[in-house]
């Protein structure tokens, strides 16, 4: 073989080679990704809608025995109490009132503590701790109560191969423990993050069940919203990606837990990346 013939060969068999190295430096530059691809994620967009919110929130816990909760103060003004310390009371009875306001009991129950007769209070403050003698689940609402405060709160449970759906007698905050007063009166009682799940007393369940617990507030209307999917965060602040690739703050509130609030950067209409920020490799 001639060294013509030869280099031609060379060259022949180069060609191969040369093109799978511009695949691999084409590969590299696009994260493994086909171009088209990219260009397909990034075109998926949402819009924010105006609708309602039902603020919900979801959680696994446990059947227990015995529920100490308290009995929240429905407005600012001075408390009258009508019940003391011992007394046991019905589903519905007063406890007492602040101004023009009754506080009655969820279920039947055994009041622990009552403040002071006549403390000027502000609205949600503690006033009466009541003992409920049967199950209850509990679990912490936080982000709940951030987002809509200690407004009412109705609750549905599934206990696994067990009762349920079932609604809740009551979805109350738990008494952590109280400070003493003057005359067996409570001077403070003291709350804690979690919520009890009163499960009504002819449910057949038993303590240590697992459980799915289900609460929701009032619904928020007309508000705007965004898929839960197109939000980076969940609380008071988060993030979404522009269409042109840039990162908005907006305003977070209530969450159904399939849309979340916007109460501020975006207004109904706007469209966003389907993809937010912190779940995108390509903003890294």
């Amino acid at each position: 073989m001639n060294i013509r013939r030869m280099q031609r060969v060379i060259v022949i068999l180069l060609i191969p080679l040369a093109l799978v190295g511009c695949s691999s430096t084409e590969n590299k530059q696009y994260g493994g990704q086909p171009a088209s691809a990219l260009s397909n994620r990034t075109a998926q967009t949402v819009r924010v809608e105006t609708g309602d919110i039902v603020p919900t929130r979801s959680l696994k816990t446990q059947v227990g025995a015995g529920v100490d909760f308290a009995v929240l103060a429905n407005k600012v003004g001075v408390f009258v109490p009508s019940v003391e310390s011992g007394q046991r009371v019905e589903q519905g009875t007063v406890l007492g009132s602040v101004e023009d306001r009754q506080l009655v009991s969820p279920v039947g129950a055994t009041v622990v503590s009552v403040i002071a007769a006549r403390t000027t209070v502000p609205a949600n403050y503690p006033v009466v701790t009541l003992r409920f003698d049967g199950f209850g689940l509990t679990g912490d609402l936080s982000n709940l109560v951030a987002t809509v405060g200690n407004a009412p709160f109705a609750g549905k449970f599934q206990v696994t191969d067990g009762v349920g759906p079932t609604d809740c007698s009551g979805v109350v905050p738990l008494a952590s423990d109280a400070s003493s007063g003057a005359e067996g009166q409570s001077s403070t009682i003291s709350i804690s993050d979690s919520y009890a799940c009163l499960i009504p007393t002819d449910s057949l369940v038993r303590a240590g069940q697992s459980a799915i617990l289900v609460v929701t507030a009032q619904a928020r209307n007309d508000v705007a919203s965004l898929p839960v999917t197109a939000v980076a965060g969940r609380l008071q602040k988060g993030q979404v990606r522009r269409p042109d690739g840039t990162v908005l703050d907006v305003g977070l509130g209530a969450t159904d837990g399939a849309r979340i609030e916007i109460t501020s950067g975006l207004k109904a209409g706007d469209a966003v990346s389907a993809t937010p920020p912190d779940l995108d490799p390509q903003s890294k």
